[in-house]
């Protein structure tokens, strides 16, 4: 913890490393949520705290490991949900502390989509008609995460280091090869969306290009609903893919449309 504390310490004279101590801050914020309200470690809060990490990961093992192929399809989707829900909380967290004086539709693109998400998971959760046959397989299978200690500086440090690459890329991308930003934003956003976040908004010295900045933020959402369409689509444990596809698209195209009328 104090280690943390000298971090942000550094981190205010160093905008460029604010990244690391918001990086430990989440580990250790999944570190108490898994031993305070993961007693059962239920599928649906590893997924939640794996998307912290990385929602690219959670999707390619519950999709994919044959480990999940009998698990009920109702819990695969509300934990993929959920590790999309944690990876835009965590859009939330890099806009509110890399963000100076940051206007509240920096914050619509990714609060409307976390609302959406939040009202499908709860609906999936009550309702019936998302369940599999009751012949079918439901036992609960964890994703293996490493919450035995508050803050892992190892993970940190790598989580990290692969970040700043991803934005270094993308200097390189938009500088050497001449790609407009708007293309090099999505191609890294395919891969990574929270680096190329940070990376923006490291750049952007001040709030005056709004929608600029606002397009930009979607098309990072884009290349994240891209990725995970391709994901789905490629998927060997999750049965009904359009509709899963469908919540993906409408949750982007319902932000986008309220965060247009908001700014205009």
């Amino acid at each position: 913890m104090a280690l943390l504390a000298i971090l942000y310490v550094v981190a205010s004279y160093v905008p460029m490393l604010k990244i690391v101590p918001l990086i430990a801050s989440l580990e250790l914020f999944s570190f108490f949520t898994f031993h305070l309200l993961g007693q059962r470690r239920r599928l649906q809060l590893q997924g939640f705290l794996g998307g912290f990490i990385s929602s690219t990961a959670v999707y390619l093992q519950v999709l994919n490991d044959p480990k999940y192929a009998n698990s009920h399809q109702r819990e695969l989707a509300i934990t993929l949900l959920l590790a999309l829900c944690a990876m835009v909380v965590e859009c939330l967290f890099i806009v509110f502390y890399l963000s100076k004086d940051a206007p509240l539709s920096y914050y619509l693109p990714f609060a409307l989509q976390l609302a959406f998400f939040l009202v499908v998971v709860v609906y999936l959760s009550l309702a019936k008609t998302f369940a599999t046959p009751s012949s079918q397989n439901t036992a609960r299978i964890d994703i293996e995460l490493l919450n035995d200690r508050p803050i892992i500086w190892k993970n940190v440090a790598k989580l990290s280091v692969l970040l700043f690459l991803i934005i270094g890329l993308m200097h390189l991308i938009g500088n050497e090869f001449a790609m407009s930003r708007h293309l090099s934003t999505l191609f890294i956003s395919l891969f990574e969306a929270h680096a190329v976040l940070a990376s923006l908004l490291t750049q952007s010295d001040s709030v005056a290009a709004e929608q600029n900045m606002l397009t930009l933020f979607f098309v990072i959402l884009l290349g994240n609903a891209l990725s995970k369409t391709f994901f789905v689509l490629r998927a060997d444990n999750l049965q009904n893919k359009a509709g899963f596809i469908a919540l993906l698209w409408l949750g982007l195209l319902g932000s986008a449309a309220i965060t247009w009328l908001w700014v205009v």
